[in-house]
């Protein structure tokens, strides 16, 4: 079966996410389905942004409510567009690829080993 391009792109965002986790030392393969969600959102943003691109960059239109008068109002592309930014942010944090996700992974990951290391330290002292 052949790879579509979306496909491709997809895997192409799973790599270079991948990648930078593991710069940073977040990678788990417990988090593939997380960096696979994060791709695919990457490549819907990317549609939009093109398809927000050829509307001029419109993000205002007028629309004519029930009552006859006019307003102006976010475009539909510009709201789903502000939309992703901000849930593509949150799954960088959660994938420590935000410097406020990385904290707290990090502390995170400490607080895990002072855990292990004092149970580990009071296990070795029942042995003796």
């Amino acid at each position: 079966m052949a790879i579509t391009p979306k496909e491709r792109q997809i895997r192409k965002v799973i790599k270079q996410v991948i990648e930078d986790m593991k710069n940073v030392g977040t990678y788990r393969p417990q988090f593939d389905r997380t960096v696979r969600t994060y791709a695919e959102m990457s490549y819907d943003y990317k549609i939009l942004m093109r398809q927000f691109e050829e509307s001029n960059d419109q993000f205002i239109e007028e629309y004519t409510n029930k009552s006859g008068a006019t307003n102006a109002m976010t475009t539909a592309i510009y709201s789903e567009i502000k939309m992703i930014r901000k849930e593509m942010v949150s799954y960088e944090s959660i994938l420590g690829l935000t410097p406020a996700g990385l904290k707290k992974i990090n502390k995170e990951m400490d607080q895990t080993k002072k855990k292990s290391s004092n149970l580990a330290k009071a296990l070795s002292q029942l042995g003796t």
